[in-house]
């Protein structure tokens, strides 16, 4: 090869030096910076779409608490007893209500008699959503009426 490139004319040297040193480069860039720069450009979108993930999740906590606080918002202030007095009162299971009494600062005592099951679930299911009030213990009797149960509940108001 170097015979070869000592017989040309020096113009032609110069012109073939030249075509190497391109080729030379031109494989180096396709071979090395081509592909880190398509690397880099990945990576700077990937990135990119992470701080906007990070972004939204941060907006949907703030959000969550926002509504976890709101739903108790109204209920903060006044005690269980009164939560429970309040919504049996607003529900169907007014007439059944026999007994609220409280069980010291964290529970109420309910005693249900007649009471239809399925206005008994949802009153403790808006209790559960709206107040964070739980059951802490449940005893149920079904009674020949169909539907009827005898109730005997302790709720607490569960830590938010």
């Amino acid at each position: 090869m170097k015979e070869w490139f000592n017989t040309l004319a020096p113009r032609e040297r110069l012109m073939v030096s030249l075509a190497a040193v391109v080729v030379v480069l031109a494989l180096l860039y396709a071979a090395a910076w081509s592909p880190l720069s398509s690397s880099v450009t990945r990576l700077q979108q990937s990135v990119e779409d992470r701080q906007s993930l990070k972004q939204w999740m941060q907006r949907s906590a703030a959000e969550v608490t926002q509504l976890r606080h709101g739903a108790t918002a109204g209920a903060d202030h006044r005690s269980l007893l009164a939560v429970v007095d309040q919504t049996s009162k607003q529900s169907q299971l007014a007439p059944a209500v026999k007994r609220i009494e409280p069980d010291g600062q964290e529970l109420v005592r309910v005693s249900l008699e007649q009471a239809s099951f399925d206005e008994m679930v949802n009153w403790l299911g808006g209790l559960q959503h709206n107040f964070g009030v739980s059951v802490a213990d449940v005893s149920i009797d079904r009674q020949s009426d169909s539907g009827r149960v005898n109730v005997r509940l302790t709720l607490k108001r569960s830590a938010r």
